[in-house]
């Protein structure tokens, strides 16, 4: 993030359905503040590494609700006036075995059927069904983190109609770029600061923009501008 300077961070450690772990920049005095959000069940905070861990009902309140809402309290707890909530739960460069298994399966596969070698005949077998098993493997566990999976597993329809056909080490190398290729980007942390608002009991978030990145916007359209009266002229 880039203007984060003077901004007191809160960082969310681990993220699932009913559960979240966050790191406070400074102690705060207990639990109790958190336990009292609409949605959350149960809290405990360990002092030592600075740690808070909260429970909560995913049906009462959305993971991002409960994120902006515990990270108010504490800027309110601890007197913030400017807060940087970073998200460092989600990996980059993950893969299961069984995703590692099916693109071994699939780079065989090409290389016997760029030979022209008469395995092909056994290998695509082996490429394809170890290609569908790692796309469904990857479906579930989405279905068990997140309750939903990404869209781009509907690629195992394609690998489907291609079974017994001659493009079934395209199709089953579609389906494996489809649904791990975008795993193996490494991606930054989301992250956003904020300046922190209060109004008698209620304190509102609001996203703080970025002077380089408004400067550089504000520059652009002063030279569109420009150009516009050059032309009219």
């Amino acid at each position: 993030m880039r203007d984060e300077c003077g901004a007191l961070h809160f960082e969310i450690l681990h993220a699932l359905p009913g559960r979240l772990r966050v790191h406070l920049e400074k102690p705060v005095a207990s639990e109790r503040c958190f336990e009292q959000v609409p949605g959350v069940l149960s809290c405990r905070y360990n002092p030592r590494i600075q740690t808070l861990l909260c429970r909560y009902d995913p049906e009462a309140v959305s993971e991002e609700k409960l994120i902006q809402t515990l990270a108010a309290v504490y800027a309110v707890s601890v007197g913030a006036d400017k807060l940087h909530v970073k998200r460092s739960e989600e990996d980059g460069f993950s893969m299961s075995a069984t995703g590692a298994l099916a693109l071994a399966m699939i780079g065989v596969d090409a290389a016997l059927n760029l030979t022209g070698s008469t395995l092909t005949g056994i290998t695509k077998w082996f490429s394809t069904g170890a290609t569908l098993a790692a796309v469904v493997e990857h479906a579930y566990q989405e279905l068990q983190v997140r309750g939903s999976f990404d869209p781009e597993v509907m690629a195992v329809v394609y690998l489907i109609n291609s079974i017994g056909k001659t493009n079934s080490v395209q199709a089953s190398l579609v389906a494996w770029a489809a649904t791990f290729g975008r795993h193996l980007i490494p991606r930054d942390p989301r992250e956003q600061v904020y300046s922190v608002r209060r109004n008698g009991s209620e304190t509102t978030l609001i996203p703080a923009v970025d002077r380089r990145n408004g400067a550089n916007f504000a520059g652009a359209m002063l030279r569109r501008g420009t150009e516009m009266l050059t032309r009219a002229r």
